[in-house]
């Protein structure tokens, strides 16, 4: 990696103050009244599904099946169902019930903070007697107020009431799609259709089509989005963990991260800390080899 280059690893990474105080700050209240006596008891729960694995437990516990009943959902068929796919992406997400501007209850699912803003915050309420689902996103920048940025709807239906990824994506395209990496990827001036998609084999689509595909804003990409595809833990040795971004004055980077050295990585290696801020979960607390790829290209392109 060129010296000038800034690796989006190690441990010099500090917190990005101003968006994570507007993040907190420009969410709805998550909790206002729940301390009081006569609060229903739908208001009164919220988990993290982080720290749970079982995410119907995490669904009870936030009291959602209660708020669906309130909303008019079917509990089982719109959020039970998809507890049972194991590398399910809501596993990842906070779930709270609060209350909605219409009046009632309103489910929250919140994408990882690191997420926050290109991942699609959804939320479920009743507006003249019927559900509604809609999916909220800050970037890319659409409107300011009072030189804040404010956030956008990116989807509304009453129809499609389940939660937008709860099925698994059939194709790579089909989860570039659902996770924003187009509008991402334009976001930092590249084609993830001709970088990303166009050289992989059969095998390659098959095997990164198992892998998280977070997008997320990091402040050593010029705050713009770095494009991530995160291995299973288990297949971290073999799999790589890769990102595509630019950190303002390299026009593209593309970094190549294994859990395990080999001849490629050379002596590069890092250990994130636990809590750092803007990382995905899966990446704190073990050893990284690495080395930055001229070549743009997926590292398994012509798996077989």
């Amino acid at each position: 990696m060129k010296p000038s280059h800034q690796h989006l690893g190690g441990i010099g990474l500090g917190v990005l103050h101003n968006r994570r105080t507007f993040l907190r700050a420009s969410l709805p209240s998550l909790g206002a009244g729940w301390v009081a006596a006569n609060t229903p008891p739908w208001v009164c729960r919220a988990a993290e599904t982080t720290n749970t694995p079982d995410l119907l437990s995490v669904l009870r516990q936030a009291g959602v099946p209660e708020a669906a009943r309130e909303i008019g959902l079917d509990f089982q068929r719109v959020f039970a169902l998809m507890a049972v796919e194991a590398r399910q992406p809501y596993r990842h997400y906070r779930w709270s019930v609060s209350y909605a501007e219409t009046g009632g209850p309103l489910i929250q699912a919140l994408p990882p903070e690191e997420e926050m803003g290109w991942t699609p915050w959804e939320e479920w309420l009743a507006r003249e007697g019927k559900p509604l689902r809609r999916a909220m996103v800050l970037y890319p920048l659409r409107e300011m107020t009072r030189k804040v940025p404010r956030w956008w709807s990116l989807e509304q239906s009453e129809t499609h009431l389940s939660p937008r990824c709860a099925e698994p994506a059939r194709t790579l395209e089909e989860l570039f799609r659902r996770n924003r990496v187009f509008e991402a990827a334009e976001a930092v001036g590249f084609d993830a259709r001709k970088v990303i998609l166009d050289p992989l084999s059969t095998r390659a689509r098959e095997i990164y089509l198992q892998m998280r595909w977070p997008v997320s804003p990091h402040r050593l990409a010029a705050d713009l989005p770095v494009i991530q595809c995160l291995p299973p833990r288990e297949r971290a040795h073999e799999w790589p963990w890769e990102s595509w971004y630019t950190d303002g004055k390299s026009p593209l980077l593309h970094h190549v991260h294994y859990s395990r050295s080999n001849p490629r990585t050379e002596a590069k290696s890092w250990r994130e800390r636990d809590g750092a801020p803007q990382r995905p979960a899966e990446l704190l607390g073990g050893d990284w080899y690495w080395y930055n790829d001229e070549s743009m290209t997926p590292a398994l392109a012509k798996a077989e």
